[in-house]
């Protein structure tokens, strides 16, 4: 079985990168942009995984390019709000 993804909580308040980032920008980053791409990875994993336990293997290079696009999504994302933060 392949292994989902977990949603990483913010690690800094949503108005903490202002005013080089503003709050409403990160809040569709984290809220509706990460999230989906969390969300739609695991649904890609979950087809793949049907597909091949049921080989049907007829859409693997379809949901291969889903996962593919998905996750790098999440990946990215989940890297940038690691990596960015306030002064110390």
């Amino acid at each position: 079985m392949l292994e989902k993804i977990k949603k990483i909580e913010l690690p800094y308040p949503l108005d903490a990168l202002e005013p080089y980032y503003n709050k409403e920008t990160l809040k569709i980053h984290y809220e509706t942009l990460y999230t989906g791409y969390v969300n739609n990875t695991n649904k890609a994993l979950e087809k793949l995984e049907i597909a091949r336990n049921n080989s049907e293997y007829e859409n693997i290079k379809c949901l291969e390019k889903e996962l593919s696009f998905q996750g790098s999504g999440a990946i990215l994302h989940k890297l940038f709000f690691e990596n960015m933060g306030t002064k110390l």
